[in-house]
């Protein structure tokens, strides 16, 4: 394959990976992020919390998951998520059906913009239902699972190797994608678009984080108008932008995974 013939190829793949839809899926998700998803975590987390054994590694699961929520202001948003939890305890049944018509409507938004994407039919509801729940419980089974792990090896290893342990939570973040990519598709997604799809997704996601990081330190403007306000602002439209970057890698691993079938199919 000559350079114009190669050029010509990523054009047409960059072409195929652009979708103008992709914004709008952001934002609906972020809306119901807000609603959903982040009350749900923060809860599921605290029952796991309650666990005397997890206690030493649920201060540093809640820093990571702050970090990567909100870059910036971590401690201005993690008192509001703290206090949200604080009064979800006194949610009644009022409020506690809200949430679960919430997730409901998280959960079929979701299941919607997955099937646009890999071009699949929906799951019956109580099938997504299950499916996402089970994806909200793992993370912080896995979170605690991994935080256990680094602390152990920090605790066993020295030299080059603990250094080596900097690159931890940049794995815990692949292996998180990976799993959204693999189990929350209706389809059978083999591991190769998976794996590609999560791993550039989690470089992206740092790149992304970083500039967000210096975007937030540059723009004074929300600052002077909002005051601490501003704290929210910004967290919502990281939510937005992290969004995007999970949509936009879900429609790669679509690519991957149906050029991995192309590929396959013409070789038996």
């Amino acid at each position: 394959m000559n350079l114009k013939a190669a050029l010509r190829h990523v054009r047409l793949f960059f072409l195929m990976l652009f979708d103008r839809e992709i914004t709008v899926y952001a934002s609906s998700l972020s809306f119901y992020t807000i609603f959903t998803v982040v009350p749900l975590l923060i809860i599921s987390l605290s029952l796991i919390a309650n666990v005397p054994v997890f206690n030493e590694q649920y201060a540093k699961i809640q820093i990571f998951i702050f970090e990567n929520m909100m870059p910036v202001q971590t401690t201005a948003v993690a008192g509001y998520l703290e206090s949200f939890f604080q009064n979800s305890v006194q949610l009644g049944v009022i409020g506690f059906t809200t949430m679960i018509v919430s997730s409901l409507l998280f959960f079929q938004n979701f299941e919607h913009i997955v099937g646009k994407i890999f071009k699949t039919s929906k799951r019956r509801i109580w099938d997504a239902i299950t499916t996402y729940w089970t994806l909200i419980s793992l993370t912080p089974i896995v979170l605690i699972a991994s935080m256990s792990l680094k602390a152990y090896l920090e605790a066993n290893i020295t030299g080059f190797a603990l250094h080596a342990l900097s690159i931890f939570p940049f794995l815990l973040l692949w292996a998180i994608f990976f799993l959204i990519y693999k189990i929350a598709v209706n389809a059978d997604v083999s591991l190769k678009a998976a794996a590609i799809s999560s791993f550039i997704v989690a470089i992206v996601w740092g790149l992304a984080k970083n500039s967000f990081v210096q975007y937030v330190f540059y723009n004074k403007t929300y600052a002077t108008m909002y005051g601490s306000f501003s704290a929210l602002i910004f967290f919502f439209l990281w939510i937005y932008v992290s969004w995007i970057i999970v949509i936009y890698g879900m429609k790669l691993c679509y690519l991957i995974n149906r050029a991995t079938q192309r590929s396959e199919s013409q070789n038996t």
